[in-house]
């Protein structure tokens, strides 16, 4: 399901959209800005340099995976992570996706599911150059409703990789979504992904 306002996909949701609460459509819109403006890659560095050694982008998540399982009695678990993540400054256009989804789930007495979910690895283009990243501070937290409703977030809120052997990247959150579900009888689903972000290339020190 797509929704037309955030521009974001959400796959496995339904109804209207958890960020903006517009009616979901199923039409999908295409972003294929990773490859519409490619640029050598010296000629990125050469970009990276000129602007005082670093470039930052700031970046939109434009698809959401998520999953929910039940477990009886009363155990629901639910987790939501940034699928895609795209975004373009200076005619650079950056296109990532999650390649590893990092998952953990936590029963809490009496009968409260937790689960969480988060981007533990991103790969795509930068200017078409091939770019990859790994997480190196994730976020997890609890919260609970009675009788029985438990809620667990996730999330990435850093990470660090490369592109190419000149240039580095450092990923930063600086928004999250997050949303509730509850589901007969006492099934609680705690939905949390990136929203938005900021991505810095820096020019390696080596």
């Amino acid at each position: 399901m797509f929704c037309s306002s955030c521009k974001c996909e959400f796959e496995g949701w339904s109804g209207k959209c958890p960020n903006c609460k517009e009616p979901l459509v199923e039409d999908t819109i295409m972003f294929d800005e990773g490859v519409a403006h490619p640029v050598f890659y010296q000629t990125l560095v050469d970009m990276v340099k000129a602007n005082g050694g670093q470039l930052q982008v700031s970046l939109m998540t434009t698809a959401v995976g998520m999953e929910r399982k039940r477990l009886f009695p009363y155990f629901g678990f639910g987790a939501a992570w940034a699928k895609r993540m795209q975004g373009s400054s200076k005619d650079v256009s950056i296109d990532l996706q999650a390649v590893d989804v990092g998952r953990d789930k936590k029963s809490g007495f009496p009968w409260r599911g937790f689960s969480f979910a988060w981007v533990n690895e991103m790969g795509g283009t930068i200017g078409g150059n091939t770019a990859a990243l790994t997480a190196s501070k994730v976020r997890r937290e609890k919260k609970w409703s009675f009788p029985y409703f438990g809620f667990g977030y996730a999330w990435t809120e850093e990470m660090h990789g490369t592109c190419g052997d000149q240039l580095e990247i450092d990923l930063v959150t600086t928004e999250i979504s997050k949303k509730n579900e509850q589901r007969l009888p006492w099934h609680g689903f705690g939905l949390s992904w990136i929203k938005e972000s900021v991505l810095t290339l820096k020019v390696s020190a080596v």
